[in-house]
Order: C-alpha cells, then sequence, then structure tokens
C-alpha cells in the first residue's frame, strides 16, 4: 500500500488506480471529478482549492469499504450503519473526508447514476458531472469555476463524447423540479460569468468563461424547447409555490 498523498487530485487517482486493480467500479464526482476531466480549472482565478473527496459506486458496498480499508482509511461505522444503503463515509488519519455514493446521489435532487457508472473511466460521464453540479439549490463560486471550466473543456453533443444533451434533457424532461433548479442555475451563472469577463483576471480566465457562456446559453435553449411530460407540466403550474428541492443534511 502506498502512503495516501497530500493532493486531494492525486490521492483521487491513487484511490481510482487502486480500484481499477482491483475490480472495484469506483469513480470520482465533485470538485476533483472535474479537476480530472477540464484542465481549464486552473485558468481560472482565483486558483480552486480541493480537500475532501466525493466518489461514486455501486452497492454491494463490501468491495468498496475493503479497498478504502486497504488504502489507509477509516470508515464512520455508525454513519455508514445508519446510511451504508446508499452512503459511505470515511476519513484519513489527518481528517479528510471521502464520501462515496452507491447507485444514487440524493442532495437537493435525485441522480441515480448506476447504469451509467462505467461509461468513462475515473469519472462519472460528464453530462452527469454537469447535472451533479447543476442539481445545486445555492451554487458557491467553486461550483461555477468547475461547471465553467466543464463547459468550456467540453462541447454540447449527442452522445458521450461530450456533455451529452440527451442525458440532461432525459432528467430535466420529466421532472419540473429538476429543470427548475438547472435551468435557473444556468440563467444565472450566465449572467455571473458575464460579469466575471469584465473583472480583469486576464485573458485566459476571460476565454474560459466565454466558451462556457455560449455553451450553458445553448444548453439552456435546448432544454427549453424540448417537449415536457405531463407530470413535468401539472407541477409547472404549481411553480416556485411549492419547494422543488430537498434541503441536503450536512454531514460531519
Amino acid at each position: 500500500m502506498t502512503e495516501i498523498l497530500a493532493d486531494p487530485v492525486e490521492e483521487a487517482r491513487r484511490i481510482l488506480d487502486a480500484a481499477s486493480a482491483g475490480g472495484v467500479e469506483l469513480r470520482a464526482i465533485g470538485g476533483i471529478g472535474v479537476a480530472l476531466r477540464a484542465p481549464s480549472i486552473h485558468r481560472l482565478q482565483p486558483s480552486r482549492r480541493y480537500h475532501d473527496l466525493d466518489l461514486v459506486g455501486r452497492t454491494p458496498r463490501a468491495p468498496i469499504e475493503n479497498l478504502l480499508n486497504s488504502l489507509g482509511y477509516e470508515p464512520s461505522r455508525r454513519f455508514n450503519t445508519l446510511n451504508g444503503a446508499e452512503r459511505l463515509l470515511f476519513h484519513d488519519p489527518d481528517g479528510r473526508r471521502v464520501d462515496v455514493f452507491l447507485d444514487t446521489l440524493r442532495m437537493c435532487h435525485t441522480l441515480p447514476f448506476a447504469r451509467r457508472l462505467t461509461i468513462d473511466a475515473d469519472t462519472l460521464p460528464l453530462a452527469d458531472l454537469a447535472l451533479t453540479k447543476l442539481q445545486i439549490v445555492e451554487l458557491t463560486e467553486r461550483d461555477a469555476q468547475d461547471l465553467a471550466a466543464l463547459l468550456a473543456d467540453h462541447p454540447l453533443t449527442d452522445d458521450e463524447a461530450g456533455v451529452a444533451v440527451p442525458r440532461v434533457v432525459a432528467v430535466t424532461s420529466s421532472d419540473w423540479g429538476w429543470w427548475r433548479t438547472v435551468t435557473g442555475n444556468l440563467t444565472a451563472l450566465v449572467e455571473r460569468w458575464q460579469s466575471g469577463r469584465e473583472a480583469g483576471h486576464g485573458d485566459d480566465h476571460t476565454a474560459v468563461l466565454g466558451t462556457a457562456t455560449a455553451r450553458a446559453t445553448e444548453l439552456s435553449r435546448r432544454l427549453d424547447a424540448v417537449p415536457k411530460s405531463l407530470r413535468w407540466r401539472a407541477r409547472a403550474g404549481i411553480g416556485d409555490r411549492l419547494i422543488w428541492y430537498d434541503e441536503p443534511e450536512e454531514v460531519r
């Protein structure tokens, strides 16, 4: 066993390499997942910082537990006993946290991913990476940076070679709450990035935001244009009068 690495991105690579070697289906999400797929994150200011690791896998959980134990991580036994059907929590000796979501991500919205786990190496597919960020009702500056880098480095596509629009459509066209959050975030991001292009952070920063703005605008347009389900239309009639998202529980 190699030692736990101080750099969270390199540590994620170590975990993913060990998982691949051991036949354990494990992928990265979150900011580190984006860092593995979108090098333009290093062109944005201020510089992105990382600490905890977010991973996704499939049930049964035992192979993942065995792998992380062998790599030097201590399980949060009480949390894992209560939540282990869908989520596991580990810490390294310095307190860095590793979250592992199993089959489904439940945050502000619910994203099943089990059937899409192995489409790409190292991370969930690009569209799913984007959705894990776009489902956040209160985006932070770090989330905005991650989405900017992801959209700048990968075009909108009809297949998995880029950010697969059919996947985003499938999630949002049948669920008004998902659509409301995703399209609301895209609109807010376009406004934020247009302002950010004038902030004087340099040509690299401005170029990334310019490409991301164009692709976010196009994605929003395509999501609006798609026919919606009857359930979607019924929920749209209620609108914001009824809360459309869940409040994620804070986990320590």
